[in-house]
């Protein structure tokens, strides 16, 4: 069954792919695309390669924070490589669904235990939620005639924000208030078993409680460091802004006009959450063709092709071709250190 969902995935993803080929070949020749991004500013585009390292920079001190307050701190330099972990292995699977669990794998590789791990996920996802959810708002409360612009994009867009904001609120309602939670997901549980007495009642109560003690473990920990939550929501907004950042750095090396950082900034937030819960892999497909109806205006009809390459490159690609290597750099070294010395589980015995 996977099997099968995986190949769906994947053939819709060469289906949006080759519909964005044709668009941007329709029009253009491969030699004026080549010519257009030839033509454009390199400084400014290497710029992307910073910030783009600010991106992974940003959540590797969440993370950092975390394990620091759960007792299981790790040094920054390897916070940073689960954030690179994060990154690749999220682009390259549908919904960024192997992402977090390849972090908490590499966790557990340097002796963090697997629920400080996933804890540390947890909140990193909830403070990522809240940060989009900020910025769309704010995207829609001040630009709203952006979301005039998207045209058909539209109602992607009201599905995505909707989607952000219902799981923001759920996860912090399960961060903030684990117990009345749990208890309401007991009565729906023996409710649906009246409606289908065959539901595996002590299944489904187990697993609820499973995974409710994370929740109710990360509740304790924000009670007992009240500081924290607000710092990694601080680095979550600075982490998206990095990515919304890429397509303004572009406008700038095309040399273009007119538009204000801020006009193009958050036009980029609603681009991306109208493509961030689509199943496909890093978007692929789903983003070139938002970002060619929704920056049209601001790149032309003939710039607008090339800038999305340039955006995309600097945005996702050229980071998930870096962020593969040092994955797959730190998966050797850590083998050897495996080899070298033994795990230990005690959170006690990690350095700070």
């Amino acid at each position: 069954m996977k099997g099968w969902k995986n190949g769906v995935f994947f053939l819709l993803m060469l289906l949006l792919l080759g519909w964005t080929g044709y668009t941007i070949l329709k029009d253009q020749s491969p030699q004026q695309i080549a010519q257009a991004i030839a033509s454009a500013n390199l400084p400014i585009l290497l710029l992307g390669i910073p910030v783009m390292g600010l991106y992974i920079a940003f959540e590797a001190k969440s993370s950092h924070w975390i394990l620091r307050s759960l007792g299981s701190a790790q040094p920054y330099r390897r916070c940073y490589f689960y954030s690179c972990v994060g990154f690749f292995f999220s682009v390259i699977t549908p919904s960024a669904s192997g992402g977090q669990p390849a972090q908490v794998y590499y966790m557990s590789r340097d002796g963090v235990p697997g629920a400080y791990g996933a804890l540390d996920m947890l909140l990193v996802t909830v403070g990522y939620h809240a940060a989009v959810v900020i910025y769309g708002v704010i995207a829609l409360l001040t630009s709203h005639h952006l979301s005039q612009q998207l045209g058909e994009i539209g109602p992607l867009l009201v599905i995505g924000l909707s989607l952000f904001i219902l799981l923001g609120v759920a996860m912090l309602l399960l961060l903030f208030a684990p117990g009345p939670i749990q208890r309401l997901c007991h009565g729906v549980i023996r409710l649906t078993a009246r409606l289908r007495p065959s539901l595996d009642v002590p299944k489904w109560t187990q697993r609820v409680d499973r995974y409710m003690a994370q929740y109710r473990t990360g509740s304790d920990l924000l009670r007992a460091a009240p500081a924290l939550f607000p710092k990694v929501l601080l680095m979550s907004l600075g982490q998206q802004a990095c990515v919304y950042l890429a397509p303004y750095l572009v406008y700038l090396a095309f040399g273009l006009e007119g538009s204000t950082l801020w006009q193009v900034f958050f036009l980029q937030v609603l681009c991306s959450i109208s493509v961030e819960y689509l199943p496909l892999p890093g978007g692929a497909g789903a983003a070139e063709q938002v970002f060619l109806h929704s920056f049209l205006v601001l790149f032309g009809a003939t710039l607008v092709a090339p800038a999305m390459i340039v955006s995309r490159t600097v945005s996702c690609y050229l980071p998930l071709g870096i962020t593969g290597v040092i994955t797959a750099l730190g998966h050797m070294v850590g083998k050897q250190s495996l080899k070298a010395r033994p795990l230990s589980n005690a959170p006690g015995d990690l350095a700070a």
